[in-house]
């Protein structure tokens, strides 16, 4: 059986960010590690307290044909998970 990499987690914190501030972040970050970020070699892990934010960032991701995940990890706090989709889970 063949052993999965596990990706290397590339974290921004953009707790205290107003929107749009924490959407354009992520793709400044997203933007600087572009292709180990489409390969799945990294995955991008961003904090927030912004609501807008858990909606703002996915949708932007899934245009530019990325998965994501939402975590709520404190009552204000969000982990948003953005990463490779798998290729059997392309978007049409």
């Amino acid at each position: 059986m063949e052993q999965k990499q596990s990706a290397e987690i590339v974290k921004l914190n953009m707790e205290g960010g107003i929107c749009p501030y924490p959407l354009i972040e992520a793709i400044k970050k997203a933007e600087k590690i572009s292709e180990d970020l489409m390969t799945g070699k990294k995955i991008l892990e961003i904090i927030t307290d912004c609501l807008p934010a858990t909606e703002n960032i996915p949708t932007e991701f899934h245009k530019r044909g990325f998965a994501s995940e939402i975590e709520k990890i404190e009552s204000v706090k969000w982990r948003i998970i953005i990463k490779a989709l798998c290729h059997d889970n392309r978007q049409k």
